[in-house]
């Protein structure tokens, strides 16, 4: 399994722009298709972030088997939101 660290890179994640270049350096640094974001010192996700991170793994990389830990309650409840949003409850329950 594959630990991407979130909180290594800051506490605090916003924009669309920002989102799309994490997941694709996720993507180009994953050493395995199983993943796990950890988000362990990170208080704050726009829902742009999120959507953009977190929505585009799940809805265009199907062969990523994705978990995410480390979840403050706020940030939780953001990528719930974007992720009814896209329709997708299956992270929201791991």
């Amino acid at each position: 399994m594959y630990v991407f660290e979130l909180g290594a890179l800051g506490r605090s994640f916003a924009t669309r722009g920002r989102g799309a270049e994490l997941r694709e350096r996720l993507l180009a640094d994953a050493t395995s298709s199983r993943v796990e974001v950890d988000f362990t010192g990170v208080t704050h996700v726009s829902s742009s972030f999120a959507d953009e991170f977190l929505g585009r793994l799940i809805t265009d990389d199907q062969a990523v088997d994705l978990t995410v830990r480390g979840l403050t309650s706020d940030v939780e409840r953001v990528v719930q939101q974007v992720l009814a949003r896209r329709g997708d409850r299956a992270l929201a329950s791991r």
